[in-house]
This record gives C-alpha cells, structure tokens and sequence, in this order.
C-alpha cells in the first residue's frame, strides 16, 4: 500500500519498529480507558504481538499509524469490523484524527463497494463522539461491551456512515 498523505499526517502500514511509540501511546491509561479491547497496563509485548498480526492494507480492512512528520507514530486507525482510532495524549484537539479519519474513509469509499461504515465509542468519550458526529456518523443505538481496560461492561454509542452520506458530505 503506499501510503496516504494528508496536508499534516501519513497514514501507513505499521512495522515491528512501531512497537515502542504504539505501547507507548495507547498505554496511558487516559487513552486505554476509552479502547474496549486493550488491556491496561499495556506492554511492549503486547504491541509487537498486535502489529506482527497486521495485514496488508486493503481499502475495506486496514490497520494503519498515524504519523506526524517530525514526530513519528501519534496513533493509529483501523477499519476492521468497524472504525476504530486512537490517538497519544500530547496530540489531542488539534483536528488529527478527523483529518486521519476523512483519509481514509476517502479511501475506503473510493476503493470498495461497501454501503457503509460503522463506529462506536464509550459513551462518555466526548472526543471520539465529536469526530464521528463531524465525520457525519449518525448514532443507531447503544450497546454493552466489555472494557478491557476498566474490566467491566461499558455503554457504547453505535453509529453508522453510508456512503451516500460521506458522499454528500464531501460535495458541500
């Protein structure tokens, strides 16, 4: 895959390299709380086992990093079974991830016949909730999940983004 660029941002397969900056960055427990699969504390070995298990970027199933030019790794964003980010605490609120996120939703909807895309955050997860309302997910319910990090069920806002939509959006 080569990779996308963004005006700020690359977006980019991982490699086992990314491994210290990615337990670094999602290992902090103010970023851990809100990922539903990841442990707390996370460790270096955790990130070598989940990047050595990525596959080759697909526009309808990617793992990528996000990386800032000068900084490095910042976070990463994937589009498994749905939208999921995450990004290093002394990077929050300055517009990275929905610049990440338009990328490669860009991609993925120009690269697949897929309808739609969905998402979820924590419900009290205000950041991941204001980018997927400006992306122009619309929520369709709520659900339980289990919280790795927290170790008990956590209510999860369900959102959905068809295509149609991304493509209005982009057209305005």
């Amino acid at each position: 895959m080569t990779p996308i660029r963004t005006k700020r941002l690359i977006l980019r397969e991982p490699t086992l390299d990314d491994a210290p900056s990615y337990a670094l960055g999602v290992g902090e427990y103010d970023v851990a709380q809100f990922l539903t699969a990841v442990p707390y504390p996370y460790t270096l070995g955790m990130a070598i086992d989940w990047l050595r298990q990525a596959r080759p970027a697909t526009p309808e199933k990617s793992l990528l990093i996000i990386d800032l030019p000068g900084k490095g790794l910042i976070g990463c964003i994937s589009l498994l079974n749905e939208l999921g980010f995450w990004l290093a605490r002394p990077h929050w609120n300055r517009g990275y991830m929905t610049e990440a996120a338009t990328a490669l939703l860009d991609w993925h909807f120009d690269g697949c016949a897929a309808d739609a895309v969905t998402s979820s955050a924590h419900y009290n997860n205000a950041a991941s909730l204001a980018v997927q309302h400006k992306l122009g997910f619309v929520s369709t319910g709520r659900e339980m999940r289990f919280s790795q990090a927290q170790q008990n069920n956590v209510d999860h806002v369900v959102s959905r983004l068809s295509r149609t939509d991304w493509q209005t959006r982009v057209r305005r």
